[in-house]
């Protein structure tokens, strides 16, 4: 019932202060244990929880170079002091062979289930990828070697940031060369850099660097339209 002030009126007219003063200590004590056990339990799933783990890496060549068609990959490439745009798009798989065009070139890449090599005429070349992908990794090249640099890393380009980078090196000699690629799992090549040896200076220059502007995965919007340029088939 309500009084005319609006109260309940079976409620007792004490103050919450006066109940605490009347309540026996053996009972305040206890409920004070009970608050103190709940707070420190509390504190003790805080500290217990742990943080996400991280998926590790994927190991397999493939993964880092999808290469079904429609795949299409929009990249800025700046070269002798100019940039230009240039585009990379799957046109077809014909049994282990993807064929790519870039600009106006196609070049072949062999998917086999050791990695991803360039296709040389009708007999594979030399790998970009081979499985596992772990950092340390290395294989022969043509005139040099592959070494993985890196992986699990984030990278961050125009397109984006990605997770579960690796980062390839290949190194050529005559003249000496290094063509570092960075990929990213589910998604192919996001950034590459391409040195040459300086005979004078005895460093290496920069000469070309490609960082990725945008992607069309299969069954998605193209891009836009395509400017002519492409990506070197080969250091």
């Amino acid at each position: 019932m309500l009084d005319a002030k609006g109260h309940t009126s079976w409620l007792p007219k004490t103050s919450t202060l006066a109940c605490t003063r009347e309540m026996p200590k053996p009972f305040l004590n206890l409920r004070l244990a009970f608050l103190l056990a709940g707070g420190l339990s509390g504190l003790a799933c805080a500290a217990t929880q742990k943080a996400p783990t991280r998926t590790p890496p994927p190991e397999q060549a493939a993964a880092y170079f999808p290469l079904a068609p429609g795949w299409k990959w929009a990249y800025e490439i700046e070269k002798g002091g100019e940039k230009i745009l240039a585009t990379y798009a799957v046109l077809q798989q014909i049994g282990d062979t993807a064929i790519i065009q870039a600009g106006e070139e196609r070049n072949g890449y062999t998917i086999m289930p050791e990695g991803i090599a360039r296709r040389e005429s009708l007999n594979p070349g030399d790998f970009i990828l081979k499985t596992p992908i772990r950092a340390g990794a290395t294989w022969p090249l043509a005139g040099g070697r592959a070494a993985v640099v890196s992986v699990g890393q984030d990278v961050t380009v125009p397109a984006g940031t990605y997770a579960d980078c690796a980062v390839v090196e290949e190194v050529r000699t005559n003249p000496d060369r290094v063509l570092r690629t960075t990929y990213a799992a589910g998604v192919g090549p996001i950034a590459l850099e391409y040195q040459v040896s300086n005979p004078e200076t005895r460093k290496f220059d920069v000469v070309l660097r490609a960082r990725l502007l945008g992607l069309t995965r299969p069954g998605e919007d193209p891009l836009g339209n395509e400017a002519a340029g492409s990506l070197p088939g080969k250091p």
